[in-house]
């Protein structure tokens, strides 16, 4: 497994449209979904961002997506709890391996309420050991975490299960790279995760104003609008890719400034031919987009892991294709999870076909299934593997 790769597995029960007896998905440095409305694609992402606010706030992510009862599982079968059970890491531990972090999460009067969560090593910690070593487990109400010791090595502590708030996630409680150094990396880990889904890129979206100069420069805000110190960041760490990637997608561009004035930062394109730079209020919205993900995958600091919703949107098919291409190329630096419609994006991905999963949900529930290259070998010496799919060899079609 690359060591880009931070999610090993990511196994949904129970959880909005994956049904209690749905299968683990195992995930690689690239997942492309591919699917019709409706399939469960978004839901994947969904479960994404849960983790992401396990560190700070779990229950005012349940509230905002609608309430407790809201993400879990709908189907006749009665279902009273979700389970998100992910397999991680390698974790920054004494022996570094693999994690296992379970999530169990269920509605109670209206609230959410953490009726389990584990963070456990994958594999025995010795030999014939008929259980695994753990950081924390809530232990049906019994919780209990090992905490580590100066002299090396841990000792267990239980603790009250009153003091411990039962709609939010371990990981906003304890935190202490000194005592509980494993379950903050975790916690951290999932708090770096970004995704990327109602980006707005109209006549009077922020992302077209001047921004202020002291926010973030190392990761790019989930509305963009510190686009312009994200360009500004890469540019002066190595430029050389960005210019490159504007340049393929606008062959008439030159180069691209970002001056700072009065706390306030705007980028500016400067085009052959032209006297004048053109500011972002003057930019098509396809090429706001196309800058704002080439930022948002040149970032000189990858997240854990960063879903991106139909990338294409607004794009030239060439243009497209010119995404999918960076696709591949970042994802051997941090895991990527994209949602597409497009099949000239899957075509360009016809060389890695084990990038692809197709999601469908025939009535049942929403099931993932990687494709193969092997299987598809025939069909890929005669067509690329976007018109597979339109022509409904693949699966995901309405």
């Amino acid at each position: 497994m690359s060591e880009n790769q931070f999610f090993k597995s990511i196994h949904l029960r129970g959880f909005l449209s994956f049904p209690p007896d749905s299968e683990p998905f195992e995930m690689k440095p690239l997942n492309v979904l591919v699917g019709p409305n409706g399939a469960g694609k978004s839901n994947l992402i969904e479960a994404f961002e849960l983790l992401q606010a396990t560190p700070t706030n779990f229950a005012q992510a349940i509230r905002d997506g609608g309430g407790p009862s809201e993400w879990i599982w709908k189907g006749l079968e009665k279902n009273r709890i979700a389970h998100i059970d992910a397999t991680i890491g390698p974790a920054p531990t004494q022996t570094p391996q693999y994690l296992r972090y379970k999530l169990s999460f269920s509605d109670v009067s209206h609230r959410v309420e953490v009726v389990d969560e584990v963070i456990e090593e994958l594999k025995p910690f010795q030999k014939g050991a008929e259980d695994v070593f753990f950081y924390y487990r809530f232990q049906n109400g019994r919780p209990a975490i090992n905490v580590r010791k100066k002299s090396g090595g841990y000792s267990k502590r239980q603790l009250e299960k009153d003091k411990l708030a039962s709609d939010q996630s371990v990981l906003s409680q304890r935190k202490d790279p000194e005592l509980y150094p494993e379950v903050t990396w975790v916690g951290s880990q999932f708090g770096a995760i970004q995704t990327f889904r109602e980006w707005s890129f109209g006549r009077y979206a922020p992302i077209r104003e001047p921004q202020r100069a002291d926010l973030p420069a190392d990761r790019l805000l989930p509305d963009a609008r510190n686009l312009a110190l994200i360009l500004n960041h890469i540019e002066h760490r190595d430029g050389r890719r960005l210019t490159e990637m504007i340049h393929r997608f606008l062959p008439r561009f030159e180069r691209l400034t970002t001056p700072i004035f009065g706390g306030q930062v705007q980028f500016y394109l400067h085009e052959r031919g032209l006297s004048d730079p053109i500011p972002p209020t003057r930019l098509s919205d396809g090429t706001i987009r196309f800058l704002s993900l080439v930022s948002l995958l040149l970032a000189p600091n990858p997240p854990s892991l960063l879903c991106i919703e139909e990338p294409e949107l607004g794009l030239h098919p060439d243009a497209v294709a010119l995404m999918a291409e960076l696709l591949v190329e970042v994802s051997q630096r941090t895991q990527l999870v994209v949602t597409t419609h497009s099949d000239t994006l899957v075509s360009a991905l016809s060389a890695h076909v084990d990038s692809v999963v197709v999601c469908e949900n025939l009535g049942d529930g929403t099931v993932m299934e990687r494709l193969d290259a092997d299987r598809l070998k025939v069909w890929l010496d005669k067509y690329k593997l976007g018109e597979i799919w339109r022509m409904g060899e693949l699966g995901g079609n309405p």
